[in-house]
């Protein structure tokens, strides 16, 4: 009997670790989670990021310019970066792959009027509709270091 109990009670935890180290993103919830980087309360679901560092815990960001100075800011194991994409509120795309746009004519929280696409087309899409210009993300940390 007490065998069964260690046993039970070992695979009891290691259940709870290996729920404690999930990789998954943490869903941002509008309204009440806090930025990481400027401590507003994250409230458009067009312009979120999230990023996870190598022990998987979850930053949450109100903006992808909050996420990139957040980055320039701290030494991170990071471990994956996520963004909002504009054409799909509240969905996560893959930061590094991503395509972002400038424009005056699309606020966003931060005042860097930049707003997240998962393709270079939806991204240059965007751009004629609203004009501005279109950054790779490599491009981008470049641009919002000036």
């Amino acid at each position: 009997m007490k065998n069964k109990i260690s046993i039970t009670t070992l695979l009891f935890l290691l259940t709870g670790l290996l729920y404690g180290c999930s990789s998954e993103l943490d869903p941002i919830n509008y309204g009440s989670d806090v930025c990481a980087h400027c401590n507003m309360k994250i409230m458009d679901n067009r312009f979120g990021a999230e990023l996870l560092n190598t022990k998987s815990k979850a930053y949450k960001f109100d903006a992808a310019e909050c996420m990139v100075d957040y980055i320039k800011k701290n030494t991170l194991d990071i471990k994956e970066m996520y963004v909002t994409d504009f054409i799909n509120p509240g969905q996560f795309i893959t930061a590094g792959t991503s395509y972002f746009l400038i424009s005056p004519k699309r606020r966003s929280p931060m005042g860097e009027d930049l707003s997240a696409y998962k393709t270079k087309s939806d991204a240059e899409t965007a751009k004629n509709s609203v004009g501005g210009d279109v950054y790779s993300w490599e491009e981008l940390k470049t641009q919002l270091g000036k």
